[in-house]
């Protein structure tokens, strides 16, 4: 398992976190209706590698109690 600080939060915490940045994620799709200017904007950029570690990361602990 390749295990990094997010690995460590509590999952309710990064439930929290998940659901804050897809908020967020959804505003700045609001405020920007177009694709192209979205993803070439460093902060939406961030926040949708932001999201994708975190869900990456309650994947691993969903496997890992699988396993276990």
């Amino acid at each position: 398992m390749n295990d990094n600080l997010l690995d460590k939060v509590s999952v309710e915490k990064l439930d929290a976190l998940l659901d804050a940045l897809c908020e967020v994620i959804s505003d700045m799709r609001g405020a920007e209706p177009e694709k192209e200017k979205r993803y070439q904007d460093e902060t939406y950029s961030t926040c949708m590698v932001l999201n994708s570690m975190v869900f990456d990361s309650l994947k691993r602990r969903i496997n890992k109690q699988q396993e276990g």
